[in-house]
């Protein structure tokens, strides 16, 4: 059976309004490389890139675009994780589970920390605007940032329980990936939008300043990539995210640009430590959809512990009701 839903999250429209997208490729790409569903594109649904719907020429396009490219991987990967977890049951699969539960959590908390800490700083002073990126907006008093907390929960309940696989309640882990997927979806939503309004933040269009400044962004941007690449856990994150890109989403992409002797070092050299855990992702190391292998058996339960997980399948309606309310700022109050 197909994936339930290849919907996406679109950015496209000056309201900043979520609103689910069902393009014919990704439809046809779930059914022609999926046997059976779900998918890793729900229950929290995917982002919609921006060039799709915006002048992919600008660089301030091309960093939305990887805002959402790599947002979109972090929720493939706890998709993954809510989609498998009340069907694992056996201590080395558990750990197995929690040890890339861990390893998602502490990346998606490094990559915020680093988005605040050094990104949003170099891009501001390419504008002159101190805390138009880090700062509220006109119509925001204050960014929810309530997820982090939540991260922080997920990252040592996943150590701690890894160390003791007996006491693993699927139950735990799926409440706090709960908790922690709105304000997450969330959050992500509005650092595309921030990254959209970065070209009004660049002046006005076609005048020589906001060329100059849309230069700069981009060599702000090329130098941050590659510091951040740099600084990445190579032996955990790159066997990880390798995985958790879909080079079929909307028709075919090539994030994040990997060469393919990279691809093999990756699959050769990094790889075969945490196998185990890698098992768990929705994608080949190229990066191509497949089955995830922890989901139910026709007729078998799922493990829980005097909690019903039924809601599991049924959680991706409720989560687009409530997203689809999301309105984030114009990218022009940014």
């Amino acid at each position: 059976m197909a994936p339930s839903r290849t919907e996406s999250v679109s950015v496209s429209g000056s309201s900043g309004c979520l609103s689910p997208k069902t393009p014919s490729s990704l439809s046809s790409r779930s059914q022609s490389s999926i046997a059976r569903g779900p998918w890793a594109d729900e229950p929290w649904p995917l982002f919609e890139t921006p060039g799709r719907t915006h002048s992919a020429g600008h660089p301030a396009i091309h960093i939305a675009n990887e805002a959402a490219h790599t947002y979109n991987a972090m929720f493939r990967g706890i998709n993954s994780i809510f989609l498998q977890a009340p069907f694992v049951t056996a201590a080395e699969d558990v750990s197995d589970l929690l040890f890339l539960a861990h390893c998602l959590g502490c990346w998606i908390a490094r990559h915020h920390n680093t988005l605040y800490s050094r990104v949003y700083p170099k891009y501001e002073a390419v504008f002159g605007r101190p805390g138009a990126l880090t700062g509220p907006s006109p119509s925001q008093s204050e960014e929810d940032m309530s997820f982090i907390s939540v991260l922080e929960t997920l990252i040592n309940y996943a150590a701690e329980t890894q160390a003791q696989p007996q006491r693993y309640d699927p139950t735990v882990l799926l409440g706090i990936l709960e908790d922690l997927a709105p304000g997450l979806h969330a959050h992500a939503f509005a650092q595309i939008i921030k990254s959209i309004g970065m070209v009004s933040l660049c002046g006005e269009p076609g005048s020589p300043a906001a060329e100059a400044r849309a230069v700069a962004l981009l060599n702000a941007w090329r130098a941050l990539d590659a510091e951040a690449a740099a600084a990445a856990d190579r032996p955990l994150v790159l066997p990880m995210l390798v995985r958790l890109r879909d080079t079929t989403f909307e028709g075919g992409n090539d994030w994040p640009r990997l060469p393919v002797l990279a691809v093999h070092v990756v699959a050769d050299r990094l790889s075969p430590a945490h196998a185990g855990s890698w098992r768990f992702l929705p994608c080949t190391i190229w990066g191509k959809p497949q089955e995830l292998p922890f989901l139910a058996p026709q007729g078998k339960e799922p493990k829980g512990k005097g909690k019903e997980v039924a809601w599991v399948s049924s959680l991706a309606s409720t989560t687009h009701s409530s997203s689809q309310s999301l309105v984030s700022p114009t990218p022009v109050s940014i």
